[in-house]
């Protein structure tokens, strides 16, 4: 076991971003209200997968300086391979046959894959501009973001109703949720924050201001989203995304608590819990019909048993995490 000294705040938050991702799937409190699921479940809970993209930029920075560029695009390229021949049922069998549809999942990831399939080509573009300064990259990630944004509301208010394909297109997760609109401008987040290392050097209480303002405008955009621009569409994408994900992270330094620990237990398990998870959930819905506080709490103790045996077996094999 390997003992080191270790902030284990970033790997809690990581664990505790990874139950928020299966808390958004499992639809919680969608029975019961309203509004609460609009905040809790579309609101809070979808900060995970912008923080897991922030996280991911901050560490590409010693990827970058070290040459290791190619290890990493290996060992995501794999990780993303084996999970889709885990899921491979999936997204075939369990899908009407479509050749075209089969491609383009294969290219954006099924279901929750999507995340490695852009991070894969998010950090490959991220890299080619690693030189660019970091105006350039922060005004190239609301760029980006903006442009994700405004294709996702012109989609979802239906503006080109009136022409079915386009429409339809619009609508298409992929297209406005994908390595450029979504991924790269998360990663250059956390990238430009490493860069400048700025995590080291705002005080506790100037972190705790902007943090609280931060998770306010973040509620605020999606509660005038709900109320008065989309009502009760589900979105994928925020503004305040590059506010909060990042402020989270510069937190888990800020207040950093450091332990002596297994370095990557906690981090495997938030990996682990984020891809077992909807394997988990589907199994459930096979055989019970669970209301959604039930289903998070036994697809979270299922998870959790299931995660730390695919730790165990990634000892032996490599790659799965």
């Amino acid at each position: 076991m390997q003992t080191t000294s270790r902030n284990i705040l970033l790997d809690i938050f990581k664990v505790i971003a990874a139950l928020f991702v299966i808390g958004a799937h499992c639809h919680f409190l969608y029975e019961y209200s309203e509004v609460s699921f609009r905040i809790i479940t579309n609101g809070i809970f979808r900060i995970a997968v912008p923080f897991f993209f922030c996280v991911n930029g901050f560490f590409l920075y010693a990827v970058f300086k070290n040459n290791r560029m190619q290890t990493w695009l290996k060992r995501v390229g794999i990780l993303y391979a084996i999970w889709m021949l885990i899921y491979f049922y999936f997204w075939t069998y369990l899908q009407d046959f479509n050749v075209l549809k089969m491609m383009l999942t294969l290219v954006f990831g099924f279901n929750h894959l999507w995340y490695l399939a852009a991070l894969l080509v998010g950090g490959l573009v991220l890299y080619q501009l690693r030189k660019m300064s970091n105006k350039v990259l922060i005004a190239a990630a609301f760029l980006f973001l903006l442009l994700g944004i405004a294709i996702q509301y012109v989609g979802q208010l239906h503006v080109f109703s009136q022409q079915p394909t386009l429409d339809k297109l619009l609508n298409y997760p992929p297209l406005h949720r994908n390595f450029l609109l979504f991924a790269f401008p998360l990663l250059s987040m956390g990238y430009v924050i490493r860069r400048t290392n700025v995590h080291t050097k705002l005080s506790k209480k100037l972190v705790a201001i902007l943090l609280i303002t931060s998770f306010t405008l973040f509620i605020a955009e999606n509660l005038i989203a709900y109320y008065f621009i989309t009502g009760k569409v589900i979105l994928n994408t925020y503004l305040s995304y590059l506010f909060l994900a990042p402020m989270l992270l510069i937190a888990a330094f800020v207040f950093k608590k450091n332990a002596n620990l297994n370095s990557k237990l906690l981090a495997s398990y938030s990996i682990a819990l984020y891809l077992i998870h909807p394997f988990i959930i589907f199994l459930i819905y096979r055989f019970f019909t669970l209301d959604s506080p039930t289903l998070l709490f036994v697809t979270i103790l299922v998870a959790g048993i299931a995660s730390y045996l695919l730790i165990l077996l990634n000892k032996k094999l490599k790659y799965i995490l």
